[in-house]
């Protein structure tokens, strides 16, 4: 997975210093362990297996390759496609964040997609997915 994605090793360095964050460590001390660790210099010197296994280490789990929801007009040229069991993952994740229960999501659905309380295609996706992270951002709920 590492490489022919754009701007992984980015991800790969926002994610370890979030994580590092996260456990109390500045950036000095970022710095120190991965010299300690890996024998480098600079954390420019990592590869991105060294930064995914720091990041294996803290979270136990790998990056995700979750690409961005379409821009505002862009699903309409390509059509109505339904949605995948990803992408509901992905929405249930983001409904957990908020600790919504079931008849709070259905709601939130509700009122996003007009009344109509069932995700059917992308397009439905989009409207409530960008409703939700926006509400999430906007009370910084992570």
């Amino acid at each position: 997975m590492p490489g022919p994605q754009k701007g992984y090793r980015n991800r790969l360095f926002s994610a370890v210093h979030a994580e590092a964050v996260k456990r109390g460590l500045d950036h000095d001390a970022l710095h120190a362990m991965a010299c300690e660790r890996y024998g480098v210099h600079s954390m420019s010197e990592l590869t991105e297996e060294q930064l995914l296994a720091i990041y294996r280490g803290w979270t136990g789990k790998g990056l995700k390759g979750v690409g961005k929801l379409p821009k505002r007009g862009e699903l309409a040229a390509k059509g109505d496609e339904m949605v995948s069991p990803a992408d509901l993952e992905m929405l249930a994740r983001e409904f957990a964040k908020r600790g919504l229960g079931a008849d709070g999501q259905r709601n939130f659905v509700r009122r996003q997609l007009r009344g109509r309380d069932e995700i059917r295609s992308r397009k439905d996706l989009v409207r409530v997915m960008g409703g939700l992270r926006a509400m999430n951002r906007r009370e910084g709920v992570a």
